[in-house]
């Protein structure tokens, strides 16, 4: 049925798939020893994410029940949004959960072009010297 409908149109199709997504029910892991609290999660995963412990009002179901949007409406900028969401994701799953520190830039710029812009700031520098 779904098949002969979703061949149609690409709205059925995400109709279809809205629907699929939406019925998956959402679990929620019981508190560790590690973490057994939500301002204890949010300060294990770092990135100063436990300013927004007040954000969940300590409730557990809330910290695994609200999706992005959620937490867009609650005022959580993008990037610590995407960070708690992955990290919950790790939690759900059993994997560990632990902070992740932000990558630092390197002076000769990111990683495709480091080597070329390393390359012309050393010929640069042999130019000097002459």
């Amino acid at each position: 049925m779904f098949r002969s409908i979703s061949a149609r149109s690409p709205y059925c199709v995400r109709a279809v798939h809205s629907l699929r997504t939406r019925t998956v029910p959402v679990t929620v892991p019981k508190p560790t020893a590690a973490i057994p609290d939500v301002a204890a999660f949010l300060n294990t995963i770092g990135r100063n994410c436990n300013e927004f412990a007040d954000t969940y009002e300590n409730e557990w179901n809330n910290l695994f029940k609200w999706d992005a949007s959620v937490l867009k409406e609650k005022g959580i900028p993008v990037q610590q949004r995407k960070y708690i969401l992955f990290q919950l994701e790790k939690f759900r799953t059993g994997q560990p959960v632990e902070s992740i520190a932000k990558g630092k830039k390197s002076f000769f710029g990111g990683e495709r072009t480091r080597k070329e812009k390393k390359a012309k700031w050393l010929a640069q520098q042999r130019q000097n010297e002459k």
